[in-house]
């Protein structure tokens, strides 16, 4: 793997040139490693890291001339990928007119938290059409003889006083486990209701996007219901944050599953053709690099990759790779958030990143593939 090799050479204190060779014609050939190097050079300031991508057709002439003009000069270490800058504050936000016709959406990511508020915010702008949230967790039913309660806490002490009353021992964990499980889906069922209440016909289907036969399985079954699938937004993605020194493959696999794996089981299953509309997921962390964060830049400058390479091969899509910087919500918990406030990088308000998320899909230039969403992060 990438960083184990970089984990080798940056104990012999040498130069480390990673080298990314991409078949343009295939999105699971496309390279992330950019977002690797932004992200050792943060954890490894002393050390000389830079990223090289070169295509699969370049003869070993070719990739040694390219090795050579890197480390002559200084100006293409840490190359950065070169994104459309937007501000929260003072938000350029284009305006157009809907869509003629709202189609049948596809948005992976639970239908909660931030995809769930760039959803609704989509539904507000098309006005009509099937907008279908994709999840791993099924949609558990309230727990019977209890107030609805949106506080863990408190719905945990509820459980925990029905189960003694049952005569029954309840276990921490697994009361914990329920109790969020059906807050979950509780935050579903109010998102399906928001977006019934915008005009749309939503839907929630429980989906393991790492399981391509069941990806093909249940867009095939989609399609016969609701007709082609003439937009995507891809919003599925997790964490497993620890420094490139501690990272493992399992690491490795359970950031990539969902965010890489699943963005190709789509493609596969999805007619492209058909595809009006795709709003990619990704990361400030794969423009800039973020301290234990080395996969899940990888991840979101391969996902930024396969946007352009989208743009390049589907006339008719307009396609959108968001880079977003932290968001008050989602992943993003009270550490997290302590963590980039010290950096002094802002959060982005569910409101205003719904916004931009919505409109720039819909009407946004089409030559802007990737946008980066957020303040500039220290590099």
């Amino acid at each position: 793997m990438a960083f184990e090799q970089c984990r080798t050479l940056r104990s012999r204190n040498v130069p480390i040139i990673l080298l990314g060779r991409h078949d343009e014609t295939d999105p699971s050939k496309l390279s992330g490693l950019k977002g690797l190097s932004r992200t050792l050079r943060q954890e490894w300031p002393d050390a000389d890291i830079s990223t090289i991508d070169v295509s699969v057709q370049s003869s070993p002439g070719d990739i040694a001339g390219a090795v050579l003009a890197n480390m002559q000069d200084a100006t293409l270490v840490g190359q950065r990928l070169t994104a459309e800058t937007l501000s929260n504050t003072s938000l350029p936000l284009p305006v157009g007119r809907s869509p003629t016709a709202g189609g049948s959406w596809l948005v992976t990511g639970g239908g909660r938290g931030v995809t769930a508020a760039c959803a609704i915010e989509l539904a507000r702008q098309i006005k009509h059409g099937t907008i279908i949230l994709a999840g791993r967790s099924e949609l558990a039913a309230w727990p019977e003889g209890l107030p609805v309660d949106d506080d863990l806490k408190s719905l945990r002490g509820a459980l925990i006083e029905r189960a003694k009353s049952n005569g029954e021992r309840p276990r921490p964990a697994e009361i914990d486990k329920l109790a969020r499980g059906v807050l979950a889906s509780q935050e579903i069922r109010s998102t399906l209701e928001a977006l019934a209440d915008e005009g749309i016909s939503a839907q929630y289907v429980q989906l393991d996007l790492t399981n391509r036969k069941q990806v093909r399985a249940q867009v095939k079954h989609l399609v016969s219901v609701y007709g082609p699938i003439t937009g995507l937004v891809h919003g599925a993605g997790v964490l497993a944050d620890r420094l490139a020194t501690q990272k493992t493959k399992a690491d490795m696999a359970h950031v990539f599953a969902p965010k890489v794996d699943g963005l190709l089981h789509l493609l596969d299953a999805l007619d492209l053709a058909a595809l009006q509309y795709c709003g990619l997921f990704s990361s400030a962390a794969a423009v800039f690099g973020n301290p234990g964060q080395c996969d899940y830049a990888m991840a979101n400058a391969w996902l930024n990759a396969v946007a352009q390479h989208l743009h390049d091969t589907q006339a008719q899509l307009a396609i959108k790779s968001f880079c977003w910087g932290p968001w008050a919500g989602g992943m993003v918990d009270e550490t997290l958030a302590t963590h980039f406030q010290d950096r002094g990088i802002p959060l982005i308000s569910l409101r205003d990143g719904a916004e931009v998320f919505a409109r720039y899909l819909l009407y946004g230039d089409r030559e802007a593939v990737t946008l980066l969403v957020g303040d500039r992060w220290q590099s």
